[in-house]
């Protein structure tokens, strides 16, 4: 697809979940990725518009998986129910680097996305070993994760990670915090590491998502100040009383998508 200036050219995934950055770009046109636990949550979603839908279970931890019977009964209703000029990409959180391994096999593969937090993986080495063992379907990317509070979940940092997935061909990568006690991102990570992160994702190619237990005013906040990456992944703040463990708030999720686009340019 030929993108109208000033947008730079997408190049589609070989899996076709979606455009890759190449390169530095002055457009800024995020996604939303809005994290359910279960059908009714995504239904919401879907309804709301939400670009990326993303089935874990919030209250057993940053990215623990829900029952796989519920991303199989997505993958029926969702992925071969839209019409052709809606495409919603499924995502699956596998959890931790201990059932990273084991629940990769079960994704179906009209899913887009599988994600595994990298903690316990003190090295390079470890991450990298970790991403070799998960087993999905061609169909479905194996999406990256780094945690702003990498010394609490005890892995690398998120500038190492990203190097990693430079070096090793990858082309996404999402930064997430590890412990969920309602401090955000930007608790943990400050604002011009961001930016240098999202520029050096950028420069590779990298598609670079940003989630963290992030507040709208926190979102508009960051892209003031120039952090503008590919996604943002949202939970907590999109769910009635602003809790993650709450339910799906369709209003809430309108809120986000009309900031985003306000600010998309």
């Amino acid at each position: 697809m030929e993108p109208k200036p000033p947008r730079q050219r997408l190049v589609p995934s070989t899996n076709e979940a979606g455009p890759i950055r190449v390169g530095a770009s002055d457009s800024f046109d995020p996604e939303l990725l809005v994290s359910v636990r279960d059908i009714e949550e995504a239904e919401t979603a879907v309804s709301a518009g939400v670009s990326i839908v993303d089935f874990k279970e919030p209250s057993r931890g940053a990215l623990a998986a829900c029952d796989p019977k519920v991303w199989n009964e997505a993958a029926k209703q969702f992925a071969a129910a839209m019409p052709e000029d809606r495409h919603i990409r499924l995502s699956a959180a596998l959890g931790e680097s201990d059932s990273g391994p084991e629940l990769g096999s079960l994704v179906p593969p009209e899913f887009s996305f599988a994600k595994v937090g990298p903690s316990g993986c003190s090295t390079a080495q470890k991450l990298s070993s970790l991403w070799g063992s998960i087993r999905l379907p061609q169909s479905v990317e194996l999406v990256p994760v780094a945690y702003a509070d990498h010394v609490a979940s005890g892995t690398i940092c998120p500038e190492q990670v990203l190097e990693l997935v430079i070096k090793s061909g990858q082309r996404r990568m999402l930064v997430d915090t590890f412990i969920k006690d309602g401090r955000t991102l930007i608790d943990h990570f400050a604002i011009e590491q961001m930016r240098s992160l999202v520029s050096m994702a950028h420069c590779h190619g990298v598609w670079l998502a940003m989630a963290g237990s992030i507040r709208l005013r926190e979102m508009q906040s960051l892209v003031t100040t120039g952090v503008r990456p590919d996604c943002w992944g949202v939970r907590g703040d999109v769910c009635d009383h602003r809790d993650r463990s709450g339910r799906l708030d369709p209003e809430r999720i309108g809120l986000w998508q009309n900031a985003m686009a306000l600010q998309a340019s």
